[in-house]
């Protein structure tokens, strides 16, 4: 992966109700079907459409109207995306394009659209259309919580963990919580930013505070420098370079494994486990 390519998401633009346009990267899409009956379960969540069988793969159709509150334009197509390890299929309005959006130019929400938002940044389309980009991880978490299980750390390893300075950066607010509630389990100090350059701002200024950030936790794909950068900028920067990076992507464990060789970080992993996540973090502080 360069850098100019790094640069730069491809990012899936489709429709939803009332023809408000939304945005995934093309990362997490494995092939788009056409729209057949689903199989209903009961009990599911309202957001489930049913289940798709594709080639012996049984897989939960979410209806992403449903899931963030919207009603109207009835779905078209269905989007098999592969989101933190599993497989599901997105129904989804008109499908636009294929745009390749510089970074840069995608901007974050502002602080006051408060907590409902599944929305994560914006950007303008070639025709100057706003279109947001989804949180799927949000969507996803909300539907299938997973395990949220805090593990257990001995007091060594958890004295270690607690010296460092620790930075976590993402620009899924839901993201972050997870993130923070597994540190915050064992009173781990930490420090936060929503998006790659906000984290490069604190980076820089602990650094020339003198109390450097020693673990660096950070998402791959967000608005105005990404995790690729991110990680990039700090192996560049002789007063950075020492931080332990770790990428922490729902991207496909292939991808987040290539992302992460190609921008120096020490691991990859994906979202999320908060049993690997503390097992990362006591691996930055030796523990």
């Amino acid at each position: 992966m360069d850098q100019g390519s790094a640069a730069r998401q491809e990012l899936l633009v489709f429709s939803l109700a009332h023809n408000q346009l939304f945005a995934f990267s093309t990362l997490k899409v494995r092939e788009i079907v056409t729209l057949s009956q689903f199989n209903r379960l009961p009990g599911s969540h309202p957001a489930i459409a049913g289940t798709l069988t594709l080639r012996g793969e049984t897989l939960a159709v979410v209806d992403l109207n449903r899931a963030i509150g919207l009603t109207g334009e009835p779905p078209q197509s269905v989007v098999v995306c592969e989101i933190q390890g599993t497989l599901y299929g997105l129904l989804v309005g008109t499908i636009e394009a294929i745009h390749a959006v510089e970074i840069a130019a995608i901007a974050a929400l502002p602080k006051g659209l408060g907590q409902r938002t599944f929305s994560s940044a914006v950007f303008r389309d070639e025709q100057n259309r706003l279109v947001q980009l989804l949180d799927l991880e949000r969507i996803v978490g909300e539907i299938h919580p997973g395990d949220t299980t805090i593990p257990a750390l001995d007091s060594a390893s958890l004295a270690r963990i607690r010296a460092q300075k620790i930075l976590i950066c993402d620009d899924s607010r839901f993201a972050r919580k997870q993130m923070a509630r597994a540190l915050e389990a064992h009173q781990i100090d930490y420090l936060s930013a929503p998006n790659g350059r906000a984290a490069l701002s604190v980076l820089k200024r602990e650094a020339d505070a003198g109390t450097p950030v020693q673990i660096l936790v950070s998402d791959i794909e967000m608005p105005e420098l990404d995790g690729y950068q991110l990680a990039l900028s700090v192996r560049a920067d002789d007063h950075l370079c020492p931080a332990y990076v770790i990428l922490h992507s729902s991207l496909n464990p292939v991808i987040c494994e290539r992302i992460t060789q190609a921008a120096g970080a020490n691991e990859g992993l994906t979202k999320f486990d908060p049993h690997a996540l503390l097992a990362a973090i006591g691996r930055g502080a030796g523990a």
